[in-house]
This record gives structure tokens, C-alpha cells and sequence, in this order.
């Protein structure tokens, strides 16, 4: 009878051993299958995320003094598409040597792609090979650099600055009647400026003899507190000059200034380049004649574009020239 009772036990302890090997097995496939299911599923996102690297993009503005720089950050972030992209900005505050530190910090930070307007389009070259050296792609906006150094940019987005200058150049010939000695507030290390003032130059020249270019001075930084003391000596060694091109609007602030404290203000006319919010207000008070309107929010924009192409391993276009068009009284309210 006890064997009996002993054969039955080790049967049943068989039939449970049996079904718990069997429910480990189910469990082991279930696991094996949701461990390749998990696989797949990162094997997806890992592919997305090649496709759609993130982008952080690292922004060297000149300074952010100027309105028109805000302006372009404004644009580059509104076409910011991914949740993980990022934005960058630093203030080079009109110093090449901080502008390379500046972007020296950002790719540390891990920026994939770098745009800068730069302080100086020729002494811009040790920032840029630093890019190249860590494998980083350079947008120049705003500013391009200088013809030697276009290897070492992937595009440069620019408004058209040698119409602007000629642009201006009429919009004065008009105010004076074709007539008087006008005066220049210049920033020629830089190509944008350069062509500005080429642009105003050549047009006169070539279309308004009575016009004399009688003094022409760079600014060391192109804001007010560097323009202003210049249009006080420029006053002062041609009393009777009646116009002045400045190659921006916070140039022109400064020249404004100097202008009124003179009490010429009716006397001298003045043109510029930006069409900010602060030129529009200077043409509507009647201290400023016209000025050559950029499209700042735009250039941003395209900044990003080209940013995002940049990363994707797409090409971009080498330059690209943005249309500009005159603000003055007859539209200035007109004017976006």
C-alpha cells in the first residue's frame, strides 16, 4: 500500500515538474519575443534619428545693440521645426577675438552648426578654420567674408548691399536737388559695408556730377557712440555740407545727434541702411530722408533653412542675395 502511495506522489510531482517547464518556456518565448519587438522598435527611432538629426545651431551676432540683429534671431528661431533643436546665441560686442571665443564655446556645447555675421570679413579666418578643424559647417549672414575665405563658409546670406548703396545715393541726390557735399560714415572691413558704400559712390558718380563726396571715415564699431563724435569733426571741417550716407541705422542715430546738437537738422539730410523700426521713426520725425530697407526676420529664416539642409548632408546654395527696397516719407507707414 505505501508503495502504491509513493508511486502515485512521484507521478503527480512528474506532472507538475512537467507543467511548470513548459510555463517557463511560454514565458521564455513571450520575453524572447517582446526583447525583438523592443529591438525593432529602437532600431525605428535610431533611424529617425538619423534622418532628423537634431539641430543645435550656435548664432555669433555682432552685438545685439541693434535692433535689426534681434530681428534675425527672431527669424531664425521661428523656423525652428524640431522639439530637441536648439538655439544658441552669443554677443561678439564688436570684438573678433570674442566672436572666436564665442564660437569656440558653442561647438564645445555640442553646436552641429555655426552662423555668424562676422566683426571683421578678413580677420574672421582663425574663427573659421577652427570650424573647419572640428568638422563644424559655417552660415555667414548678414556679412560676408572676404573672397580668400569662401572655402571655409558653406553659404552666405546677404541682402543685396551694393544696390542698397545706390539706393541711398539717389534717395539723397533727390532731397538735395542734385546739388551739394556730402559726407560718408563708413565700415569697410566688413564686405556688406564695403558694398554699401561702393553702391552709394558709384552712383553718384556716374549720375550726379554736382554731387562732391568732400570726407569719408570709418567707425571703429558700427553703433551711435562711434558715429556721433565723427559727424561733430566732419561738421566742423566742412561747415557747409548738406548731406551724409551712413552705412546703418545706429550709424545714422549717432550722425542724427551730432546734427542736432549742431542745430543743422533742416540743413543736412541724411540716408542709411536697415529700414528698422527706429529709421522708420527717424523719416517720420523728418531727421532722416530715406533709408535702404533689409528684410531681417527673412534672413533668419533662411539661416535656419540652410542650417537644417546643412546637417541632412544636403547641398545649399553658395550665396544668397536677398532684395532690399527704399523706406521714406512717401511709404514709411506702409513699410513692414
Amino acid at each position: 500500500m505505501k508503495k502504491r502511495i509513493l508511486a502515485a506522489v512521484l507521478a503527480l510531482t512528474m506532472v507538475f515538474s512537467l507543467a511548470a517547464c513548459k510555463g517557463e518556456e511560454k514565458k521564455e518565448e513571450s520575453a524572447g519575443a517582446q526583447t525583438e519587438a523592443s529591438g525593432t522598435e529602437k532600431e525605428e527611432v535610431s533611424a529617425d534619428g538619423e534622418k532628423a538629426e537634431a539641430l543645435k545651431i550656435g548664432v555669433s551676432l555682432p552685438n545685439q545693440t541693434n535692433v535689426f540683429f534681434l530681428q534675425i534671431v527672431d527669424g531664425i528661431k521661428s523656423a525652428i521645426t524640431g522639439e530637441a533643436d536648439e538655439v544658441v546665441i552669443a554677443d561678439a560686442n564688436g570684438d573678433q577675438n570674442k566672436q572666436l571665443n564665442d564660437v569656440t564655446d558653442m561647438i564645445n556645447q555640442g553646436c552641429n552648426v555655426i552662423a555668424l555675421s562676422p566683426i571683421n570679413s578678413e580677420g574672421v579666418r582663425a574663427t573659421l578654420e577652427y570650424c573647419q578643424d572640428a568638422g563644424v559647417p559655417v552660415i555667414a549672414f548678414n556679412v560676408g567674408v572676404a573672397d580668400n575665405l569662401k572655402s571655409l563658409v558653406e553659404t552666405t546670406i546677404v541682402s543685396d548691399n551694393e544696390v542698397a548703396g545706390h539706393m541711398c545715393a539717389q534717395a539723397l541726390a533727390e532731397a538735395l536737388g542734385g546739388e551739394g557735399k556730402v559726407v560718408e560714415v563708413t565700415f569697410s572691413t566688413t564686405t556688406t559695408c564695403y558694398q554699401r558704400q561702393k553702391g552709394f559712390e558709384d552712383e553718384i558718380a556716374a549720375n550726379y556730377p554736382g554731387i562732391e563726396i568732400v570726407q569719408s571715415k570709418d567707425v571703429e564699431k558700427a553703433t551711435a557712440d562711434y558715429s556721433q563724435p565723427i559727424m561733430v569733426d566732419f561738421i566742423n571741417a566742412n561747415p557747409d555740407i548738406t548731406g551724409v550716407f551712413c552705412i546703418n541705422d545706429p550709424t545714422a542715430r549717432g550722425a542724427i545727434a551730432a546734427i542736432k546738437e549742431a542745430g543743422l537738422t533742416d540743413k543736412i539730410k541724411v540716408v542709411s541702411v536697415d529700414g528698422s523700426d527706429e529709421g522708420k521713426e527717424f523719416i517720420r520725425s523728418g531727421e532722416m530722408v530715406a533709408s535702404a530697407a533689409q528684410q531681417p526676420e527673412l534672413i533668419g529664416e533662411k539661416v535656419t533653412t540652410a542650417a537644417y539642409k546643412l546637417i541632412a548632408g544636403e547641398t545649399v546654395e553658395t550665396d544668397d542675395i536677398i532684395d532690399m527696397y527704399i523706406i521714406d516719407a512717401s511709404n514709411v507707414d506702409d513699410a513692414e
